[in-house]
This record gives C-alpha cells, sequence and structure tokens, in this order.
C-alpha cells in the first residue's frame, strides 16, 4: 500500500533553515503556503527561502472565497447588545466597528443577515446597509483578531479567486509550482475557473469547506486531481458533531473515483505547545487513516506553534504504525516501547519485535550435566551482545557457510549485509571432544553467576591464512587482529545462545541495551541520532566532528559510545573515558546520551566501520560518523576505503557521515576539516596519542587541543594514582 502523505504548512515559525531543512529530511511530501496568511510581496521571499533549502514540492493554497476580518487593534473586545459599524477592510477595527474584506460583500448584505466571526466567537445580526457599510447588533460578544475567518447565514457569492489568489498562482507557476489547493471550492466550475490558469499539467486539490462544496462533491471530484476536508471551515455552517461522519463519507466518496483525499484541521492541535500530543488526537488521526485518508495536513501546528518538527514526526510515527498494521501485530509487539521513526533493528523485519534472549538461570541440576567452555573477556562480551541484539540478525556464533559469504561477499548466507566474522575459536582438544547438537555451557572467569549457554550446530576448521588475508587484508603477525586469529587457532563452534545472565558483572549505568537506548530516543522525542564511537577521552577535534555530524543531518540527538572492552597497553582505561566524557557533555553537549559499547577493537578497517554502523542501527541510531581511518590500525588500510566499502554496499539502513583529517588551523585560530591532501605547516593535527603523551611526560596541552576541565580531570586522576592507561 501507498504511505498517506504528509502536508506540511509553513509560517512564521518554520519558515528558516533549520527548520525547512528538519521537516524535509523528515520526509514530508509538501510545504503548503496558506495565501490567506501571505502577502504577495511575501510569496516570492517564501518560495526562494524554501528552495533554498529543499526540494520538497510546494503547495500554494489559495484564499479562495472567504470572507475575513480586516486589521484590528490589539485585543479588541465586542459586548453583548453593543452595536457596531462593519466598514470595507481597509478600515482598522476597533470596538465600535469592523473591517471585512473583500469589500464587494456589502452589495450582497441585507438587514437579518447573520455573522459568525473566528469560530462562533462573535455572532452579529445585522441591522441597516447602506452601499460600502453596513451595522450590526452584537448577539453574542467576544474578542477578535486580525483576519479572521466570516460566516454568512445567509451564505453570499464570492469569485473562487480573488485578484491575489491569481497574482499568487501565476508567481507559482513563474517558479515552477506545480501543485495548488482552491480554497472553498463550491462547484466543479470553480475548479475550472483555476485550471484555465495553471493548465492541465498541475495538480488541484480542491479543499470541502463548505455546504455547496459537499453537495457538488461529485462534480467536484470529477475535475479535481484530489480533496481535501477542511473540518475547521466546515464545521461553521454544518453541525460539529455531524463531522466525524461527513468526513467518512467524503473519504469513500473520493475513493470511488480513485482520488486522493487529506484531512486537515486540529490534527495536533494540542502540539502548539506541548512536545506530545493527547490520546484522542493519537485516536482521531489513526481513525482518519482507517477511514482511507490518503494524507493529512498540519497547519497552526507547524506554521506557528512550538513544536513543529515533533508534530511532523508524531504524523510520522502514526502513519508507520497505520501502514505496518496492514502485515499485522502481535500482542507483545504492540506492548513493546519502540519508536516506529527510528531504523529497525539490523536483519529484524518488524521494529516491534526484538531479539531476546532468556536471562533466566539455568537450573544447576542441568549445567551440571553439559559440558563447559572457558572463554575469555572477549568472547564474553561478545555472547552479551549477540544476547542484546546489538549484534542483529545474528543470534549465535556463525556457521562456516556464514563465514565464508561474509569474507567473500559482505553478506550472511541468506544474503543480508554483514562485515564481520563473529566466531568461536576454541583448543583442538576441546573442540574434538564436543559433537554437534550438544548444548555446552559458557563459563568466564569460572563463575556460573554469568551463565551463557550455547547449542552447537556445527563444529568446523578454518584456514588461517585464507580467513586472515580476506578478513585483515593481511597475513602480517604484526597486525593486532591477525595475531588475535592466529592465537586462537583453526578450530570453531557454531550455535545459537540460549540463555545467558550477566547482570551482576555489568552493572553499570553506562551499560544500556539497544532496546534501552529506543525507548530513551522516544522518551526524549529524538528520531535523528548521530552515533560518534571513539576509543580516547574527548578532544577538540572529536568535538568538531560531533557539533559537525549533529548540523550536518539537522540531527534531534546525540549517541557517544566509547569502546570499553579489553584494549592495549597504553590505551586510555574506561573509566577514564567514561568520566571525561561526562564532564565533555555537561560543559559542551548538554543532552547528549553517552552509554558504553562493550566490545573490542579487532582493528579490521572498512569492514569494522560497517560493522560499528550496522550495531549503532541496531541502538536506534539514523546517522554514524566515519572518518577517514576509521577502525584501522597502523598503515594496513587506504585512507578511503571506509568510503569505498560503504559505497559498494549501497543503502544499509543508516546514513554516514563522512569526516577527513580534522585539525587545528592556527592561522584561522578553529578546527577545520582538510580535503584530502597533505597536511600543511598551518594544520597541527590532534591525537588521543598526544593527549597521553603529554599527560605521562608532564607537558602541558593547549586549550585549542582539548578542554582544560578534562585535562585537568585526567591529570588529578593521575595524581591520586587512578589509572589513566591500560598498563
Amino acid at each position: 500500500m501507498n504511505r498517506p502523505k504528509i502536508l506540511t504548512t509553513l509560517g512564521p515559525v518554520s519558515l528558516n533553515s533549520e527548520i525547512i531543512k528538519k521537516l524535509s529530511d523528515r520526509g514530508v511530501d509538501y510545504f503548503r503556503i496558506n495565501m490567506s496568511h501571505t502577502s504577495i510581496d511575501e510569496l516570492k521571499q517564501h518560495i526562494e527561502t524554501i528552495r533554498k533549502f529543499s526540494d520538497t514540492p510546494i503547495c500554494i493554497d489559495s484564499e479562495g472565497a472567504q470572507v475575513r476580518t480586516g486589521l484590528m487593534t490589539e485585543n479588541t473586545v465586542y459586548r453583548d447588545r453593543e452595536r457596531v459599524i462593519l466598514l470595507p477592510g481597509n478600515a482598522m477595527g476597533e470596538s465600535n466597528k469592523m473591517g471585512l474584506w473583500p469589500s464587494d460583500i456589502f452589495s450582497q448584505l441585507k438587514p437579518g443577515d447573520i455573522l459568525t466571526v473566528d469560530f462562533d466567537s462573535l455572532l452579529l445580526s445585522v441591522t441597516t446597509v447602506t452601499e460600502n457599510q453596513a451595522e450590526a447588533i452584537i448577539l453574542n460578544g467576544g474578542s477578535v483578531g486580525t483576519n479572521k475567518a466570516v460566516t454568512l447565514f445567509p451564505p453570499v457569492s464570492l469569485p473562487p479567486l480573488s485578484e491575489k489568489d491569481i497574482s499568487a498562482v501565476k508567481i507559482g507557476l513563474e517558479y515552477g509550482i506545480k501543485d495548488f489547493a482552491l480554497s472553498f471550492t463550491n462547484s466543479a466550475d470553480d475548479v475550472l475557473e483555476l485550471r484555465k490558469i495553471v493548465g492541465d499539467d498541475s495538480s488541484i486539490i480542491s479543499k470541502i469547506e463548505s455546504k455547496n462544496g459537499v453537495n457538488n462533491l461529485e462534480s467536484i471530484l470529477q475535475v479535481s486531481d484530489a480533496i481535501l476536508i477542511d473540518r475547521g471551515d466546515l464545521s461553521r455552517e454544518i453541525p460539529f458533531e455531524n463531522i466525524p461522519f461527513l468526513q467518512k463519507m467524503i473519504i469513500n466518496k473520493a475513493k470511488d473515483f480513485n482520488k486522493n483525499v487529506y484531512v486537515a484541521t486540529n490534527l495536533l492541535e494540542s502540539m502548539m505547545t506541548n512536545s506530545k500530543p493527547t490520546r484522542a488526537e493519537v485516536n482521531d488521526v489513526m481513525n482518519t487513516l482507517l477511514d482511507g485518508a490518503t494524507g493529512l495536513v498540519l497547519a497552526a501546528e507547524t506554521a506557528i506553534g512550538e513544536q513543529p518538527v515533533a508534530a511532523v514526526d508524531i504524523l510520522r510515527s502514526l502513519i508507520l504504525r497505520y501502514t505496518a498494521s496492514h502485515s499485522g501485530y502481535d500482542m507483545s509487539g504492540l506492548l513493546e516501547h519502540q519508536n516506529l521513526l527510528l531504523p529497525e533493528m539490523h536483519g529484524i523485519e518488524s521494529g516491534l519485535h526484538h531479539r531476546k534472549v532468556n536471562d533466566i538461570s539455568l537450573p544447576s541440576k542441568y549445567t551440571e550435566q553439559v559440558e563447559t567452555l572457558e572463554i575469555d573477556e572477549n568472547t564474553f562480551l561478545d555472547v552479551i551482545q549477540i544476547a542484546q541484539g546489538v549484534y542483529a540478525p545474528l543470534n549465535g556464533f556463525m556457521n562456516l557457510d556464514d563465514l565464508e559469504d561474509v569474507l567473500n561477499d559482505y553478506k550472511l548466507s541468506d544474503g543480508q549485509v554483514w562485515t564481520l566474522p563473529i566466531i568461536l575459536q576454541i583448543n583442538e582438544e576441546k573442540w574434538r571432544s564436543l559433537k554437534e547438537g550438544m548444548t555446552v555451557s559458557l563459563k568466564f572467569e569460572g563463575s556460573l553467576e554469568s551463565q551463557m549457554v550455547l547449542k552447537i550446530s556445527e563444529l568446523y576448521k578454518i584456514d588461517l591464512e585464507s580467513v586472515s588475508k580476506r578478513w585483515f587484508g593481511t597475513k602480517d603477525i604484526q597486525h593486532p587482529g591477525v595475531e588475535r586469529l592466529m592465537a586462537l587457532g583453526a578450530y570453531v563452534v557454531a550455535g545459537e545462545i540460549k540463555h545467558y545472565n550477566y547482570e551482576k558483572i555489568l552493572n553499570s549505568h553506562y551499560f544500556l541495551t539497544p532496546q534501552q537506548t529506543r525507548m530513551i530516543f522516544s522518551i526524549k522525542g529524538w528520531s535523528r541520532i548521530v552515533a560518534f564511537h571513539t576509543r580516547n577521552v574527548p578532544h577538540r577535534a572529536h568535538e568538531y566532528l560531533m557539533k559537525q555530524a549533529m548540523e550536518r543531518t539537522n540531527a534531534d540527538g546525540l549517541l557517544i559510545q566509547p569502546v570499553v572492552g579489553p584494549k592495549k597497553k597504553g590505551d586510555f582505561v574506561a573509566e577514564a573515558i567514561l568520566g571525561a566524557y561526562d564532564i565533555f557533555i555537561e560543559s559542551c553537549l548538554p543532552g547528549a546520551l553517552l552509554c558504553t559499547f562493550s566490545t573490542y577493537s579487532r582493528y579490521s578497517g572498512p569492514r569494522e566501520a560497517v560493522f560499528t554502523a550496522l550495531c549503532r542501527k541496531n541502538y536506534g541510531c539514523t546517522h554514524f560518523i566515519v572518518g577517514r581511518d576509521h577502525t584501522g590500525v597502523g598503515d594496513y588500510y587506504k585512507q578511503i576505503s571506509n568510503n569505498e566499502l560503504f559505497d559498494k554496499l549501497g543503502d544499509i539502513g543508516i546514513e554516514i557521515v563522512y569526516f577527513d583529517k580534522v585539525g587545528y588551523s592556527k592561522s584561522l585560530r578553529k578546527m577545520v576539516e582538510k580535503d584530502g591532501q597533505k597536511q600543511n605547516d598551518d594544520i597541527e593535527s590532534i591525537s588521543g596519542t598526544k593527549i597521553r603523551d603529554a599527560l605521562l611526560n608532564g607537558n602541558t596541552i593547549p586549550n585549542t587541543f582539548i578542554r582544560k576541565n578534562i585535562m585537568d580531570f585526567l591529570k588529578d586522576r593521575m595524581d591520586s594514582d587512578n589509572p589513566v592507561f591500560v598498563e
């Protein structure tokens, strides 16, 4: 089925580069310019502003056959039984007079006519009429603002397009705009009037917001490309309790004519001031979609509301839920705290269904009956990440077919993109004692408190040199990844992780599962999240990368994930990294989320770059920062090899934010990004190595390299004999 469209109205709050970019990135289908609140002089400026920052199609919405108030003094109040003079719209309104336009309506007014202003906030009865003015008595008082809608009973006859509308349409055509909404469409003739101007290659959305429009619906549908139900203006002429039934009838009639039908007015009105809608609004939107609406319109929510981007995100989420409902939900899926605006977990068909590995401990009687395998810390971390869905779609250690396909084609045997071998290597003696189909208990540091069970599906041997060459691009034993692979040996066990219990080992508030981060993103209202992967304490180059990535992607939030698994000698310890990032976030990027990436570096270059991106997709991130030599080591990988592999794989479900080398420009006195050329004398590179060497040698590093409060924190740790580096 086709996804229902979103038509977003731009106004004072949203007509700026930041909001336009964010709304465009959200995939809104049309930007609407409402001519009822836009002057001709402003129209060109608005079009050019939108075009500068977005390719999203623009829809010009006419004023149409609508009577409105003129300019009013601030907080003008009219009281019951008082009299008011009605004048042409260029007259300034105040407590004893009111401007109305278009001015030719006065020729159609007569004593006894009833006028309602701004959704019945003011009720008037006409008493006398002259050529250019009228007098009325106030039946129900209230306050009135500028440019508020006026409904007349009986209705007056107005042309479908005002002079201003005709000028606006012609300007739109000059800019190549092809979509036009006709307000207060009362008949097919109204549509044909607009068609004469815009031609057959333009799209006309006829707005149904009057009794006449409803009565002439079939003929209007015949000559329109789509219709729009404006529930607000429609309720001026029709009892509001009838609107839900009328909406259903109009949508069904549009279906008969195979025409798109949009629905507008008060979809998410509470989000004018709130970050989330009411439950009633959510139900209204969903029921509107279930009625068969093919598009939804946000008006004041995005034009003048405080939460324009959040309103679009909510609407997108509801639309995604609606479209997903056609493939069915189970009850447990509906209970998951999952934001469908976030990417689905890699290889998982529905974001509502997460991989869950039972963490119920096995009975001791059972564990005594199974074989045991002692595993190291690296393998232990792999088990946890598999179990929590960080490595989704993997549910265990790879078999030979998966390994070969990953090494040769960067894919699992079922065709899903995956780049990094996740295998369990054991010694030959233990390997020969095992059998396929056997259940084994994985023991870390001899403790059953951390209980992991592997159901063996396959036992196989690998050619270490062949695997090494394809995995790391080298057989050089000096490569740390090759060294580890060779040391662990050629005997491999494959199988699914069935149970585990890790709570007593990984008891840290920095440790968050993908389910937890996704819940946090949802609560925060984030739908565009940049992930940053690091092995070091934060320095100015990192700061530049994160801030630039947030700006380039129009992101709502940032996930900072340091690697905290086993490290080589001289690396920063996890406690130092996390403590430094706590300070960094507080002083530089408040609101960023910090959690650990509980794994270890394989030093696999481009393969690991893709792997770390896929893992962040599983955490719910939409964007991932990749540098020139991400996860590389020494000179084993070309500086552009990451980009080449990402390009080769195509869309993997998470967008990559590329950066070249970053350094400090002495002449510009700021961080700059290089263009791939050799560094010149003006640019000073920044690295964790330089910071480490300065700390160990007692040297001072300028504030341009690392924030002083972070450097002070690291020095204090060293002075108090708390570890800063792996020994």
